[in-house]
Formats: structure tokens, sequence, C-alpha cells
């Protein structure tokens, strides 16, 4: 028995054998042979070393070249005794010298790495490579931070949809919101394999199936459509989808809004085979189902607080611009501007009541699209209209689609190229209702109650401007002189020159206007400040009603202008009285705050001559006052 072993394992190692190593080992016995015959000393050790090196190096590569292979019969041994330890019962005698059959990959791995049963080297094999990119998002985890969280809501649904399609082995998964008061469903987000797909972000409710889970709140589950009747079943692709599974579930959010029946969403998923959900998969969606309910929880919280946020801002930088510039332009255009930041808009319009023209007029307009809408300073009609009616109503009104109106926008001709939605909110006060902010899109079904909410409180600032500015417009009607020079507001004196120059007009008297401006202004606002050069302006006034007679009248034009109508006075009577008056302007000495200076005038005469309007008087001696100026002050010059 022993001798057949030994023949066996020395039959094993020679079948192991290269033909360079049988060579080899050829010379190196044939060598040995010859030393053996040779009687010289010296050549037998040199044939003896020659024959031992060669199968010295034959006997080691054979060893390395089947290392592997002994040390894969050492894990096959080993596995056999663990086998044998575990079933002894169930082998044979002769069934020990068999080689046992190999164990799965998974199994080998999970071994300890000290386990004297598996070499170091296949479990540095085996071991599982790190890295960051399989367990995080690092391009998307940077993103997240310049989002809002209606974006960052919509992200996170997708990163959802795409597991809940992995484990399903899903085609298309998708979810929709269902807005009640519209009777839509509206797309959020999808994964899909088709490029089928819907194009379409908005559909009807209609009898399909996720439409009947959006009405019911109940799941539904096809594990056979039929593919005659799979756009009517399902209706999300553009042409028919070889699916054969469908299975949708309803989210809900309970809200004081909502009914805690009614979903406020919708998910589907649909399959390409066969009978592929059931009771397990509906268990499984309906813990997605509570995931996304948590998000959409946290994610109404934030979008309500950056809502306030940016409601804030706008307001803010409303006031900002109405205090920097207090005027009607200044607030409607703030209100316009800060109405585009909020909503989805087109078009923008603003209208208020003229008082000059007893009519209701379209003050502002912002037309992004650039096509036919209504212009600037149109008159609405206040009785046949849809801005009309709601200004006259003082209740916000919005409409779906601008289509099915019987009534025009503005007025019974306008021409306006856009067919969808609209929202008309008036701008009210507690005393009057001073017009309406319109706000319109090119898109059906545009606009909530929410959008009405945020906007108003945009309304409300406005409001508060355009009351302000009408009891400042008010008590300027009764105030005739100007609070920081005591002469003549402006208002006040133009109305006094259209009286005189009608007078003069008809008794054929001679009148003139004298326009006299304040050289240097940046460099007295500079120096001075505001307070000085109010000081100046009240020296300047002072000296004017010295020199001018009881029925003549001077007003303050402007912030560095006053005015002086000569009464019975020619033109070159005028440029006289100018001409002294530049010289004592220039000679006066002011002090102020302990600091001395002098200042220069530029003046610019026009006598009234025949037939000629107060607006051309003031035209014509504005135009010699520009032309003193730019020659460089202190000189009068005469029209």
């Amino acid at each position: 028995m022993t001798d057949a072993r030994v023949f066996d394992t020395v039959r094993s190692w020679v079948n192991r054998l290269t033909l360079t190593q049988e060579m080899i080992v050829l010379t190196g016995v044939i060598v040995f042979l010859a030393g053996v015959m040779i009687t010289a000393p010296l050549w037998k050790l040199l044939a003896f070393a020659f024959s031992g090196s060669s199968i010295a190096y034959v006997v080691v590569s054979v060893r390395v070249r089947s290392l592997p292979d002994l040390e894969s019969e050492e894990e096959d041994d080993s596995q056999r005794i663990i086998t044998e330890e575990q079933e002894p019962e169930m082998q044979s005698p002769d069934q020990s010298e068999t080689r046992p059959e190999v164990r799965p990959e998974s199994d080998r791995a999970f071994k300890k790495p000290d386990s004297p049963a598996i070499p170091s080297y296949d479990m540095a094999r085996l071991e599982y490579q790190f890295r960051l990119s399989d367990f995080l998002d690092l391009d998307d985890d940077l993103l997240l931070k310049d989002m809002g969280p209606k974006s960052e809501f919509s992200y996170l649904i997708k990163k959802v949809l795409t597991v809940i399609k992995e484990v399903t082995f899903g085609h298309t998964v998708a979810f929709f919101w269902v807005n009640r008061d519209k009777h839509q469903l509206v797309l959020d987000n999808y994964v899909t394999d088709s490029p089928m797909f819907t194009s379409h972000r908005r559909r009807e409710i209609g009898t399909d199936l996720m439409s009947q889970v959006a009405l019911t709140g109940h799941p539904r589950i096809l594990n056979s459509v039929n593919l005659s009747g799979q756009l009517d079943l399902i209706g999300y692709y553009q042409t028919t989808e070889a699916i054969k599974s469908f299975t949708a579930v309803p989210v809900f959010y309970p809200r004081n809004t909502v009914k805690p029946e009614d979903p406020v969403a919708v998910l589907v998923v649909d399959c390409m085979g066969e009978d592929a959900f059931g009771p397990e998969t509906m268990t499984l969606l309906g813990d997605y189902a509570k995931l996304i309910s948590a998000l959409i929880k946290s994610y109404t919280g934030k979008y309500d607080l950056l809502i306030d946020s940016e409601v804030l801002r706008s307001i803010t930088r409303m006031r900002g611009q109405i205090k920097l510039e207090f005027g009607l332009y200044t607030i409607v255009r703030s209100l316009a501007e800060e109405t585009s930041r909020l909503v989805a808009w087109d078009y923008v319009s603003v209208v208020l009541f003229d008082e000059a023209r007893k009519t209701w007029l379209v003050q502002f307009v912002m037309n992004r699209m650039n096509d036919a809408y209504v212009s600037l300073s149109q008159e609405i009609d206040p009785n046949a209209s849809l801005v009309g009616s709601v200004i006259q109503s003082g209740v916000p009104k919005i409409v779906d689609s601008v289509t099915a109106l019987n009534i025009p926008r503005y007025y019974q001709a306008e021409r306006v190229d856009s067919s969808g939605a609209m929202m008309v909110i008036p701008i009210n006060s507690l005393n009057r209702c001073y017009g309406a902010l319109v706000v319109e899109s090119k898109d059906a079904k545009t606009y909530s109650d929410s959008d009405v909410k945020v906007v108003q409180k945009l309304v409300e600032t406005a409001s508060w401007g355009l009351e302000v500015f009408s009891l400042t417009d008010v008590v300027n009607n009764y105030i005739q002189l100007d609070e920081t020079t005591g002469v003549a507001n402006r208002k006040y004196f133009m109305e006094r020159v259209h009286e005189e120059v009608q007078r003069s007009n008809d008794f054929e008297s001679d009148v003139t206007l004298v326009m006299i401006s304040i050289d240097s202004l940046n460099d007295h606002l500079s120096r001075y400040g505001k307070d000085g050069f109010d000081f100046v302006l009240q020296n300047v006034g002072r000296m004017i009603k010295a020199a001018i007679r009881p029925y003549d009248l001077v007003g303050r034009f402007d912030f560095n202008r006053f005015a002086v109508l000569l009464i019975n006075t020619t033109a070159n009577d005028a440029y006289l009285w100018a001409e002294k008056f530049r010289k004592n302007i220039a000679s006066n000495v002011i002090n102020l705050n302990e600091r001395s200076f002098s200042i220069t005038v530029s003046v610019g005469v026009c006598g009234a001559v025949d037939d000629v309007s107060d607006l051309e008087l003031f035209e014509n001696a504005g135009h010699v006052l520009g032309k003193a100026v730019e020659a460089g002050g202190n000189m009068v010059r005469v029209y």
C-alpha cells in the first residue's frame, strides 16, 4: 500500500513537469552517469554538482507552480473536515476520500480573517473595497445648499422614486399631486425607462385608475393590463407600452384645509411582468407613502416660512423705494415688480383713478412676452369689464381660463393674445378703492387662493402709500407757501402765472417771468449739508421778496430754483432788475455756523408776447436759464 502511494506520488510529480523541465532532468541524469564513469576527481565533482543543481532547479520550479493547487487542496481538506464534523451520519467511509462540493463565494467571504481555513492572500482578494461614492452623492449634497425647499423636496422625491423602481423592478414610477380645487393631477416627479412618458405636467381627474385612487383614497392593483385599453386605464404614456402590471397608492397629509381621508398625492408603479404586484408590494409601497408624507410635512413648514420671508423682503424693498423717492409712479412700479417676484406671470398691470381725466387708467404695464396687450394710459370700461367689476366690488377674482369670460378684461375693443389664467386684486384702503392689480399668465389654471393671499400683503403696503400720497396731495391743495423759504409753492405760483398771463393777453399789458438758479449746488450740499443749503435758500428767498413790489409774485419752482413774476414789466426792464439782483447776491456775505461765504446765481428772463401761453413762458424762461448755467453761471440771459 505504501509502495503504491509512493509510486502514485512520483508519477504525479513527473506528470507536472514541462517539456523544458524534463530535458533539464534528462541532461542532469546523463551528466551524473558520466561523472560516475569518469576517474578524474575534479571532473567527477563538477559533473555531480551540475546534475544536482539541474535536479534541484526542476524540483523548486515544480513546487512553486503547484503551490496554489496545494493550498486549494488544503482549503478543500479544511472544508471536508468541517462538513464531516457537522454531518457525520450522512457520509460513508468511501466518501471521505472524495473531493467535497465547493461552498458559495458569499459563505467564504464572511469568514473571519484569522480563520486558519482561509489563507491571508485569499481574504485580501475577497475583502470589500470601501468607496464614499457608494453611500453619498457628493455633488448632489453640495447642490442642495443652493436649492429652495420646493426644489429640495422634488430632489428627495426623485431619490425615493428611484429606490422604489429598483426594489419593485418597475418600468415607471411617478408621483402626482392632487389639486381638488382645479380637479387636476399635477406631475411632480417620475423615473421611467420609457421615452414615451407624458410631456404634460397637468391632467384632468377622470375615470382612469390613478384618478380613482385620487378620488376614493383606496389603492388599486391591476395584474393584467389590457394593451388596447391601456391609455384609458393609465393615461400617462403618449403611446401604448408593453405594461402588464400596475399599482397606485394614495399619499395622505391631513391638514385643516384637507379631509383626513382625502389623499394629497398618488404614487404609481407599473411593470413589464404579469402578476408582478401583490399584498407584499402594497405593504412596501405603504411604507414609502408614509415616508413621502413625512417629507411633505417637513417641507410644507419650510416652504411656508420661505414664502413668508420672501413676502417680508418684498415689503421691505417696497418701503425702501417709496421712502427714497415718494411718488405715485414709484408706488405702482414697486408693487408690480415685487409681485412678479412672488407669482408666475406673463403680464402685470396696475389700474388707478386719474383725477385730472376723471376716469380709470392703466398706470403701469409689464409685458414679458412683448406681444399684443393693454397699453399704458389706456382708459378702461368700469361698467363692462372684468377689472371694472373687481374695482366696484372690492373682491379679488381668479379666472382659470380667460377664454371662458363673457366680458373683456379692460375694455370692449381690446387686443390681447393671451388666453390663460388671470388674477385681479383690488387696491383698497380703509376709506376708498384706488384701483386694481392685474396679473396674467398664458397657462390656464395658474393661480390659487394662496397666491391671492401672498399678493394681497403687497397690495396692502401699496394702498398705504397711495393713502399717504392722496392725503399729501389734499394738504398741498390747501397750503400755498413753501415751508422752507416762506415763498409761494410751485402749485400756487403756476396757478397765479396762468391767471396773470391770461390777464396780460386780454388787456395787452406786459408781464415777465424771471427764473433764478443757485450756482454750484453740489458743492454747497457737500460743504454745508441739506440744513446749511436750506439756510442759503432762506436768504435768497428773503432777498427776492425785498427786491420786488407788493403786487409782484415769487415762488419756489423746484429744489434749486426760484421764479419771479414781474407785473407790467417789459423784458428789458426785467433784465435791469435781474442784473441788479445778481450783483446784490454775489456781494452778499452769508454767515453759517461761524463760517462766512458768498454765493452766485444764474438768471433767465422771458417776457410775455402776444397770445403766449403760461406753459410756453415757463419753457422759454427755463431754456435761457439753462444757457446761463452752461456758460459758467453768475450771469443773466434774456429770451
